[in-house]
């Protein structure tokens, strides 16, 4: 079968053909090259460039490898690597960045359900003519899954539980992918996984995907390695705040009436355009550009507020109008203008009494046949599930000149 190499830089030569091949040469694909994988992070971490294109290879890529392992038939594996190929495929400029104004905005297209309506063929989120033909061709190769298979798999539904947890678990192709990835091209060596290791020791057993029992270190290091890339990089303040900035400047420009097709973007496009309006967003824009950033006034821990402080904030975190409300206020306070105070949250679960853990989905297989949560035969799981966000809860940032007033005021503005 005629293919084609790309030699990638974590995972060396990937030969692509047939079905994976032509999916690669769509334009929804390609489009993918122009969004950075880890948003804003390269304004700390200037080596993070790679894109969504190579982490979807790369997760396509360690699919086919697991799919080989667990000894998957034809059509399965297929469906589990076209999954993983066109997981990202709805996402918008800058990654998750502007997760919060697709909830409070846009709802309909959100990047999974956008990545639902490209593999069904309902939208062609690209300016080529040739868009809109992921469906057609997924169907002119015959397997015994069709568009909708696909699209259930990548938002983890699957007639069979192991598919979606392959794509979808507590390890998953995804994962083993981006965290590798991430760390690799972030210089933080705190995300490197043993790849090899970890698919060697998983398997398919009474119909879920579950750990050997010999394999659990691998899992561990996975998990831990998890942990400390969401503090390291993923939520690193200054990535947050360059992201709750740029955020602003999509928010106003949104107010006034542009930019609604922001999600059809890529990241050089909505820089472009909101440049282009000038005023607020394009100076915010100028700013991120140049790495001008605003500087954290206050870096809060759960723990150092009440109950009813971090219920009254997670009222915020769950409203934007009221975040904006905040914003404005602690504007007001300290003689800012609008958009020069931002008011960002980490994991939203943080502000809960009880951080609440997410449940650990991959079983063990014990030696002697019987299956135990990776909970019950490691601690380290259950502390991993606990320390899984950043030292902050919650962040205020602003211009240099209005940091000391904000240190100052910010509980009596927000709290009385």
């Amino acid at each position: 079968m005629e293919g084609k190499i790309i030699h990638d830089g974590i995972h060396g030569s990937m030969k692509l053909s047939g079905l994976i091949l032509d999916l690669v040469k769509t334009p929804e694909f390609q489009r993918l090259r122009s969004i950075r994988q880890l948003g804003l992070a390269y304004l700390v971490y200037p080596g993070a460039n790679h894109s969504r294109f190579e982490h979807s290879l790369g997760a396509w890529n360690v699919a086919k490898r697991l799919a080989q392992e667990v000894e998957l038939g034809e059509n399965e594996s297929m469906l589990l690597q076209v999954g993983a190929l066109l997981h990202d495929i709805g996402h918008g400029p800058f990654s998750h960045t502007f997760e919060s104004i697709y909830k409070h905005y846009v709802k309909e297209h959100d990047h999974m359900r956008l990545g639902q309506d490209i593999i069904l063929g309902r939208i062609n989120i690209t300016e080529s003519e040739n868009g809109g033909k992921i469906p057609e061709i997924i169907e002119s190769y015959g397997y015994d899954f069709g568009p909708n298979d696909v699209a259930k798999l990548i938002l983890g539904q699957s007639k069979e539980k192991y598919l979606g947890q392959m794509l979808h678990g507590d390890v998953d192709v995804d994962q083993i992918d981006y965290l590798i990835r991430d760390a690799h091209y972030t210089g933080v060596a705190h995300g490197i996984i043993d790849l090899e290791r970890l698919l060697k020791v998983l398997k398919i057993h009474n119909g879920e995907l579950v750990v050997d029992e010999k394999g659990i270190e691998a899992v561990e290091g996975m998990m831990v390695a998890r942990s400390l890339m969401y503090s390291r990089v993923y939520f690193h303040h200054t990535v947050k705040i360059a992201e709750g900035m740029l955020t602003r400047a999509l928010e106003f420009a949104m107010e006034e009436g542009y930019l609604w097709d922001f999600w059809k973007m890529t990241d050089c496009r909505v820089i472009v355009e909101l440049e282009d309006l000038e005023g607020l967003p394009a100076e915010m824009v100028r700013r991120v550009k140049y790495r001008e950033l605003y500087k954290a006034a206050v870096l809060a821990s759960a723990d150092e507020m009440t109950p009813d402080e971090k219920k009254e904030l997670l009222s915020a975190y769950r409203n934007v109008k009221r975040r904006q409300e905040i914003e404005r206020s602690l504007a007001d306070a300290v003689g800012a203008r609008e958009g020069e105070v931002i008011l960002e949250f980490s994991i939203a679960d943080l502000m809960l009494s009880e951080p609440r853990l997410k449940a650990t989905e991959i079983n063990v297989l014990l030696g002697n046949g019987e299956i135990q949560p990776l909970t019950k035969v490691t601690p380290l799981a259950n502390a991993l599930k606990r320390r899984q966000t950043p030292r902050w809860a919650v962040l205020i940032a602003s211009p240099p000149k209005y940091v000391k007033k904000l240190k100052e005021s910010w509980k009596r503005v927000l709290f009385n």
